[in-house]
């Protein structure tokens, strides 16, 4: 890493740096820099959970997986649904 002068930096990588250090910001300005980028609302893959929810349901739980993994109801037992589906 070249020798940054942290008190110079654009907006946004000032903010950045605040969050996960200079380094790692010059690292994702190195790597990234001119894209344009969003991220998911979700942390987790979609997929990824239904077969999660489909394993650890026990068939009185979908309430608390929902809670777990930040979807609704309706979208635990719609992914329920389509896993016994599935099979």
């Amino acid at each position: 890493m070249k020798q940054i002068e942290p008190e110079l930096l654009n907006e946004f990588y000032q903010e950045l740096a605040d969050l996960i250090g200079l380094e790692n910001a010059y690292k994702l300005y190195d790597t990234y820099r001119g894209l344009s980028y969003t991220f998911p609302m979700r942390l987790y893959d979609p997929k990824k959970v239904a077969q999660k929810i489909a394993s650890e349901y026990d068939g009185k739980n979908a309430s608390e997986l929902a809670r777990k993994y930040g979807y609704s109801l309706r979208w635990v037992l719609e992914a329920l649904r389509k896993a016994r589906q599935a099979k």
